[in-house]
């Protein structure tokens, strides 16, 4: 039998990570795949690259009896800094390997597995993504990101159910633009400036937002049904906005620290520290990021599905603190 065909995608604008996926491991992505990712033109050969493989039966072998240096859904990775290789282990559906020093990942699953091939494929993408990422001085943030008029890009960073979507929606729908509510790449550039580039995927939108009224429960929506303007490219960023959820109160906004900041950022990204060579510049650039105007934003029901009022605390807490900030063009 010949090898499966495959397809082949620029995860990053400058060509800097690409994604191989062999078309019966396509269907197990799921949403994994950045709407933005561009198709390969030829095979060249990239600084980072990610492989997809199928097996027709993936064998998992056993995996070290030490503790896993990181942990993501069902996927543990274990971390060899001594040769520079990284194992994956997700269960009877995936396996994946990742050389550091090569810049190189390779994921076998196996199709017959279904459902536990995908639940398993994802997070392993992610966790390949973030090393290699951190490895050619990238940062994988878990994160949104709206841009707003003056082209600059603030990031949105919470827990889960912490308002992140949301508050990314109701900027957009303010007049900014959207480039991501879930994950976000950063780099810095020549001139010291940290950039910012959205993976944007379908939104995780709480229902009843369009009217206002929470109703408990979650969907997934294309950013193009609700009319949003969608932001492409390296952007700069301009600070952070770190959400919670209080719905008996009423939205609020403060600055807070660097150093709290900080801590909501790695908490957020916990691949962020995992490989011990490329942590030392990705706790520089953190902390460059911290530094940067940042806000708590408590997200209280009356804000819920009112982009205006949003922005409007938003803006006037940033005005009060001589933070220049423009909501509209």
């Amino acid at each position: 039998m010949g090898t499966p065909p495959t397809d082949r995608y620029i995860l990053l604008d400058d060509g800097a990570l690409t994604l191989t996926v062999e078309k019966p491991c396509l269907r197990l992505m799921g949403a994994w795949l950045p709407m933005g990712a561009g198709r390969a033109e030829h095979d060249g050969s990239a600084p980072a690259s990610i492989a997809v493989l199928s097996g027709a039966d993936v064998v998992q072998s056993h995996s070290p009896d030490s503790p896993p240096t990181l942990r993501l859904g069902s996927v543990r990775a274990w971390l060899d800094d001594d040769d520079n290789t990284t194992i994956l282990f997700g269960g009877a559906g995936a396996v994946g390997e990742i050389d550091l020093s090569r810049h190189r990942a390779r994921l076998v699953v196996s199709p017959r597995a279904g459902d536990a091939a995908a639940a398993a494929l994802q997070p392993m993408l992610t966790i390949a993504a973030a090393l290699l990422l951190g490895r050619i001085g990238r940062i994988l943030l878990h994160a949104g990101a709206v841009v707003a008029a003056d082209r600059r890009a603030w990031l949105v960073v919470g827990d889960a159910r912490s308002g992140k979507s949301t508050t990314c929606i109701s900027l957009a729908a303010s007049g900014w633009e959207l480039l991501s509510d879930d994950q976000v790449v950063l780099q810095g550039s020549r001139a010291g400036d940290l950039h910012a580039e959205g993976w944007l995927r379908p939104l995780h939108l709480d229902d009843g937002w369009e009217s206002g009224t929470p109703m408990g429960s979650r969907r997934t929506t294309a950013p193009a049904s609700l009319g949003l303007r969608i932001a492409a490219g390296s952007i700069e960023v301009a600070g952070t906005l770190h959400t919670s959820v209080a719905a008996a109160q009423p939205t609020v906004a403060s600055v807070t620290s660097a150093g709290e900041a900080f801590i909501g950022l790695v908490r957020q990204s916990p691949w962020l520290l995992a490989d011990r060579a490329a942590a030392p510049p990705i706790v520089e650039r953190l902390s460059t990021l911290a530094g940067l105007p940042r806000l708590g934003v408590s997200l209280g029901r009356d804000t819920f599905g009112q982009p205006e009022a949003l922005r409007s605390i938003l803006e006037r807490t940033l005005t009060r603190n001589g933070i220049a900030w423009r909501a509209r063009r």
